[in-house]
């Protein structure tokens, strides 16, 4: 009797042994789940007695079994489907065949197998990847790895990295057409494991060679991006000032005068964000409808792939795109009535814009407003005492905040590691320091300077487009009509409070409203009562002021 038959005939006696197992009331069409149990019940079983009477190891039998429901890379009219390698290791890429006009996304599976067995070859993963590029319009990595017991940990591991590693290269993405900050890692089973721990390398080690934490979280918060929709109170469009993307939110209702304009910069640490993301969205288009007022809501280009000063250079420039005479007679704005505002990193920029505009002479048109939502305005001093008592505080501890400031400069982990000290800061600048000691007992009597090295390399954090704060009191003294909204568990609190103190000083009319409740991202948070009370704070003082 041949092996094959002994096999078939085993197989048929167990599984009829093993066929009725009792499955609760809930499970939909349980008599499959029923069938496909008793199937991986009798391959056990078999595997457990082949390996007792010598004739094969548990694990070769059930590999054979596995190799049975393997597929060979058949391309179909959707997709473009082939075996490769990258470093050596098998992968099966999934490439849709329709034109893309933009860069795709990217999906990297690992199957699942316990370690132990299967492959991307498996019909039904087949199947799923398939399915996924082309629904998607994503192109699918499938990933195949060293497998136990011929390799033990971290082969597994390691293999799965490296091709993340490689596919994250420019170059390859660049090949295959790959938006770099809309790539995802998935995986079932033992696959999912492998997935969370390659993440988890690529998260807390910077492994990848690349500033794959902040790509991670990109690729998270981009599930919050909308497309531009009008609704039946205001006309929604995208296009371009001076080459910048902006989303442009236009009343629809009839205009008895010219309208308001406000030019507003989305938060994200200067690494994150879009004009694209729901809060900001509904943000502008609440504000576009109840004040009849033109938003023009803008992007930048994001770190770490751009540092400062590009930005600041990107709002600025769509900025005075739209202050120019012609584009504001287009939408229907009146040029005396123009503000500007932003949140967190868009506080930042709107703060530093405004004091760009006034020693601009070829800008004709000035603003009439600013309006900063607890805006970061200081690189000097990560030890105020906001950033003390709110150090562990969720949404914005000081570590992250720490990491989005030298994101903005530099992707040098040293400049990082002297910022979390409070060491970044050389001695020949320690002039600056009069800008935040502003308020009793917090005082810099004995500082611990940094590297002029870092600083030299680095001077970006210390020029006053990245940190308005210290600007000088004549640059201060040409400032708008200024509002800054802060919140009491919020590392940047007292960035608000000491540029609230510079700008009375210096006869700007300010509005300070301090939130006692409040934290960052509180006026994002849509799902929050906190969030609405400070939007409709920050829309009531525009109403007054603009």
């Amino acid at each position: 009797m041949g092996l094959k038959t002994l096999c078939l005939g085993m197989f048929c006696v167990i599984f009829v042994s093993h066929i009725y197992t009792p499955l609760p009331a809930n499970i939909e069409e349980s008599w499959k789940v029923m069938v496909l149990d008793t199937i991986a019940k009798t391959c056990t079983f078999m595997a457990i007695c082949f390996e007792n009477i010598g004739i094969m190891r548990y694990e070769e039998f059930i590999s054979m079994i596995f190799h049975l429901d393997y597929t060979e890379p058949q391309s179909d009219e959707y997709v473009t489907v082939t075996d490769t390698t990258f470093v050596d290791i098998p992968v099966r890429l999934y490439v849709p065949k329709r034109k893309s006009e933009t860069p795709r996304r990217a999906v990297i599976y690992i199957h699942g197998g316990a370690f132990c067995f299967g492959s991307f070859k498996q019909t039904a993963l087949d199947f799923l990847n398939r399915w996924t590029a082309k629904t998607l319009d994503a192109v699918v990595i499938g990933v195949d790895y060293r497998l136990a017991p011929q390799h033990h940990f971290p082969a597994q591991f390691e293999d799965c990295l490296t091709v993340v590693k490689y596919f994250l290269q420019d170059k390859i993405l660049t090949k295959y057409r790959v938006d770099p900050t809309r790539i995802c890692i998935s995986g079932d089973s033992s696959g999912g494991a492998l997935t969370a721990a390659v993440t988890q390398k690529a998260l807390f080690a910077e492994y990848l060679g690349i500033n794959d934490f902040m790509n991670t979280v990109k690729f998270l918060t981009s599930f919050q991006e909308v497309p531009p929709t009008s609704d039946e109170n205001v006309t929604v469009t995208e296009t371009t000032f001076n080459n910048i993307p902006v989303r442009v939110y236009v009343p629809k209702r009839k205009a008895k005068t010219l309208r308001r304009g406000l030019f507003f910069i989305h938060g994200g640490g200067w690494c994150l964000g879009s004009a694209a993301w729901f809060s900001y969205d509904l943000l502008s288009r609440r504000t576009a409808d109840q004040l009849d007022t033109v938003v023009v809501s803008t992007n930048y280009r994001l770190a770490p792939e751009y540092h400062f000063p590009i930005q600041f250079e990107d709002v600025y420039d769509a900025l005075k795109w739209f202050l120019r005479q012609d584009v504001l007679e287009k939408y229907g704005v009146d040029p005396e009535r123009v503000g500007v505002s932003g949140d967190s990193a868009g506080g930042n920029l709107a703060a530093a814009v405004a004091q760009e505009l006034i020693k601009d002479p070829d800008v004709k048109i000035k603003l009439k407003t600013q309006s900063l939502i607890y805006p970061a305005l200081q690189t000097l001093d990560m030890d105020l005492p906001s950033y003390r008592e709110n150090a562990q505080f969720p949404i914005l501890p000081k570590s992250f905040m720490v990491r989005l400031w030298s994101e903005y400069f530099t992707t040098d982990g040293s400049f990082e590691k002297a910022m979390l000290l409070n060491q970044h800061v050389p001695v020949e600048s320690s002039h600056l320091f009069k800008f935040t000691n502003f308020k009793k007992g917090h005082v810099y009597n004995t500082p611990t300077y940094g590297s002029s090295e870092l600083a030299q390399k680095y001077p970006g954090f210390l020029d006053v487009r990245a940190a308005p704060l210290l600007a000088e009191d004549t640059q201060m003294r040409g400032l708008p009509r200024t509002h800054v909204m802060t919140c009491q568990y919020d590392v940047l609190r007292d960035d608000g409070v000491m540029y609230v103190t510079r700008l009375r000083n210096n006869g700007v009319h300010v509005t300070h409203t301090h939130i006692e409740d409040g934290f960052h991202r509180a006026f994002s948070l849509l799902n929050l009562k906190i969030c609405y009370r400070m939007i409709n704070q920050y829309i009531d003082w525009l109403r007054e002021n603009l």
